[in-house]
């Protein structure tokens, strides 16, 4: 509202978080949650056994025979779903995307305004993994670059 344009508040849940999410917003943010388009739930990938990597079998619940992809998903989900082609047509431009072990990340202008000035495709912020950062992906260059 301050700069006289939309910003769109999108989650991307899975399976097993939508249904506690969307309960959470709807009690304490209901005027979010009546937004159109505020979930997109991420595809769904079968666990693979440790050592066979073939996919793994639960016999008294097949449902934990499945995980979430995790926020690698994020561009598959977002052509699978067409949440991509909508916000295109919607006339949005940008994305900020931050993940849930991020929660205090926020929009910075002077970031936007670089990116937007250098017409740069993709832009990441990286900070150096410590010994707590032995979770998730990690940063890969290809060897054509």
């Amino acid at each position: 509202k301050d700069y006289g344009f939309n910003v769109k508040f999108m989650l991307m849940n899975s399976f097993s978080t939508s249904e506690d999410t969307l309960a959470f917003f709807a009690e304490k943010y209901p005027d979010l949650r009546a937004e159109e388009g505020l979930e997109m739930i991420q595809n769904k990938v079968p666990k693979l056994h440790a050592t066979t990597f073939e996919p793994a079998t639960c016999e008294s619940d097949s449902s934990n025979e499945w995980c979430p992809p995790g926020h690698g998903d994020l561009y598959a989900a977002l052509v699978g779903s067409g949440r991509l082609d909508a916000l295109i047509e919607g006339g949005y431009k940008y994305m900020f995307v931050s993940n849930s072990d991020n929660l205090g990340a926020t929009l910075d202008l002077k970031i936007l305004t670089h990116f937007a000035q250098e017409d740069a495709p993709f832009m990441m912020e990286c900070c150096a993994r410590t010994e707590n950062d032995k979770k998730g992906g990690h940063l890969a260059v290809r060897n054509s670059d």
